[in-house]
């Protein structure tokens, strides 16, 4: 079985995020005093919305198409895919 990509990692691949932002956000998750999931600490960050969050999860998931590797192609494959399209 494959190994599952980060979300840190997909984010970078679908161009949200920098490597240097993925770095930022682990270093501020290392600080917190209770644990919260990449995804939370990166949007109080102010460094991305709730759809790149769900776009990134699509894609760890399997739930989006190989070839789909822009924000743009993720977010419209699932915005056709949730109205029945």
């Amino acid at each position: 079985m494959a190994e599952r990509k980060r979300i840190g990692e997909i984010l970078v691949q679908l161009r949200v995020l920098a490597p240097f932002d993925v770095d930022r956000v682990l270093e501020a998750m290392q600080r917190r005093r209770r644990p919260q999931k990449f995804g939370q600490t990166a949007r109080a960050m102010g460094l991305l919305d709730e759809e790149h969050i769900l776009a990134a999860l699509a894609v760890q998931m399997n739930l989006v198409p190989g070839g789909k590797c822009s924000l743009a192609e993720v977010l419209d494959y699932l915005q056709t895919a949730e109205s029945g399209a």
